[in-house]
């Protein structure tokens, strides 16, 4: 019995970490110049989409989502899922290169969730944003400071800051070309096209120039005469009286 247990233990204990080393369903990932992604030591946050629209009212509204890692093998055995604290804020800016100051928040998540961010600008006069996410924990008043002046150079050119018009984020992972689809459908019509040649190459051989007469009329060509013991689809015409 005590081996009987220690068997179906260990078997528990091999699906377990089955289960534990498997791969992760989403596999896409992006980038966004306008979002920044800031990791600890034990964990990393990675994005997967992200949007922007002007809304009803006016506002510039933003849209991300990002998945947390999985928590190390060693780590899971020991101690489990631990919940991982993610800090994030926005940074609204003006076509002045002005940004509104940031309200900090923060959210709790376990290893492998999709945190999905949603933000919209207080004032219309905002029309671009960088939003921050990180795991360390809060900036301090220096790092905020120094991240303003950073923001300021990156998206005023010439003095001026750009609408943020349709989403940035641009996939890691290349999706399948469409280079080949492309090239089948380019080549599609033309074997259609070269089956239509090849078909009416036959006809003109077939079809026979008018005849013209002497007096300038013209007659009809004659109907080929099959060889003999063919098949002809209509019954010949007797040329003498049937007794």
């Amino acid at each position: 019995m005590k081996i009987a247990k220690i068997l179906i233990g260990a078997g528990a204990g091999i699906l377990m970490l089955t289960g534990c080393m498997t791969d992760e369903p989403v596999k896409q990932r992006a980038s966004d110049a306008r979002i920044e992604l800031v990791d600890n030591f034990s964990f990393k946050i990675e994005l997967l989409r992200a949007g922007t629209m002007i809304n009803d009212e006016g506002l510039l509204t933003v849209d991300a989502s990002a998945v947390l890692s999985r928590t190390g093998y060693f780590r899971w055995v020991f101690a489990g899922d631990p919940k991982v604290t993610v800090w994030y804020h926005f940074d609204w800016i003006d076509a002045e290169g002005n940004i509104c100051p940031p309200v900090q928040r923060e959210m709790v998540a376990l290893p492998g969730n999709i945190i999905d961010f949603h933000g919209v600008a207080p004032e219309e006069k905002y029309i671009n944003y960088h939003l921050t996410i990180s795991l360390k924990g809060p900036e301090t008043e220096e790092e905020a400071a120094r991240q303003r002046d950073e923001i300021k150079k990156q998206y005023a050119e010439g003095g001026k800051v750009k609408p943020a018009g349709k989403s940035q984020a641009k996939p890691l992972i290349e999706p399948v070309s469409r280079k080949k689809e492309t090239e089948k459908k380019a080549a599609a019509p033309a074997v259609k096209t070269e089956e239509k040649k090849a078909v009416s190459a036959g006809t003109p051989a077939e079809k026979q120039p008018a005849v013209k007469k002497a007096d300038g009329k013209a007659e009809a060509p004659k109907a080929p005469v099959p060889a003999e013991g063919g098949n002809n689809s209509k019954a010949q015409k007797l040329t003498e009286p049937f007794d």
